[in-house]
């Protein structure tokens, strides 16, 4: 089963033994990989979306909570398995484990009431959560108009902004604090050679074929890339063949990422900040390891 994910794509995050003892975060984790990789979903068409009501704004969210909670799951926090990430941060404790998870130390833990008795508990656990992402990572996280009270109300869009902020820090510190434009600028250095560049993370003429973020994936290690199989992306199929080998590469070069074609072809920002980030900090290794 192991040897067979691996050739679709899926990391191997365990052992056979560990599946054996049928762990359910293990089962839960692995699925969750094998869905992310190969998930064999359908865009819904605007039909589709409208019959059961849902609204693009609903649509995009339940997305990025996937996203986050798998992030937080791949961090490797004792005791920490989510399922429900809105309603696991009203606690107050999950924030702080996070924060403390991405930088080690920075939590008084004295501050945090764990478990909490009482929503008292609950919004000065948030409260510190927030202080200590503003005091500790600065500028780095906008928390503008977010308080630890709308953690514990489960106001949905404002804990997902938050969880963002984390996600950004954390990948930010991968590659050394470094800013999103000098990602760009790393990424337009490494493939100048091949004629291509993007403006920002934002860049949909640039960025939609997949045709760059393949080049960046060549960059790093040549060897991993057929490009035979590349194409100019100039229809929607070739575009979402190319995202498809892309998202394939990276997880190749032991990328941990969270997109799906989808979100390449059109240009999710916060996904291509991800896989840049990501690219960026392998590139480094293999720098360093030649």
């Amino acid at each position: 089963m192991i040897d067979n994910s691996k050739k679709i794509g899926v990391p191997e995050i365990t052992n056979g033994k560990a599946f054996s003892k049928g762990n359910e975060k293990v089962n839960t984790l692995f699925i969750s990989y094998v869905f992310n990789t190969k998930h064999g979903l359908e865009e819904l068409t605007k039909e589709e979306y409208e019959a059961v009501g849902l609204i693009d704004d609903d649509i995009e969210a339940s997305k990025e909570e996937r996203m986050f909670t798998r992030w937080i799951n791949t961090l490797g926090i004792d005791g920490v398995f989510v399922t429900d990430l809105v309603q696991e941060c009203k606690d107050g404790v999950l924030l702080n484990q996070v924060i403390d998870k991405i930088k080690p130390g920075s939590v008084d833990w004295k501050m945090v009431r764990n478990p909490p008795k009482n929503d008292f508990d609950r919004n000065n656990s948030n409260n510190n959560a927030v202080k200590v992402m503003k005091d500790v990572f600065g500028k780095q996280c906008k928390l503008v108009g977010i308080g630890g009270v709308d953690i514990t109300k489960g106001e949905r869009k404002l804990v997902l902004a938050t969880i963002w902020q984390l996600v950004r820090v954390h990948y930010l510190s991968l590659i050394g604090d470094k800013s999103e434009d000098d990602i760009v600028a790393w990424g337009n250095e490494l493939v100048a050679k091949d004629g291509v560049s993007i403006k920002s993370m934002k860049d949909k003429e640039n960025l939609t074929s997949c045709v760059y973020l393949i080049k960046i994936c060549a960059a790093i290690e040549p060897r991993a890339v057929n490009h035979d199989l590349v194409t100019a992306g100039e229809t929607d199929a070739d575009k979402k063949l190319n995202a498809m080998y892309a998202i394939s590469l990276a997880r190749k070069l032991n990328a941990i990422i969270f997109c799906v074609w989808e979100d390449m072809v059109n240009v999710n920002p916060k996904q291509i900040f991800i896989f840049m980030a990501t690219m960026m900090d392998i590139h480094a290794n293999y720098k360093a390891e030649n």
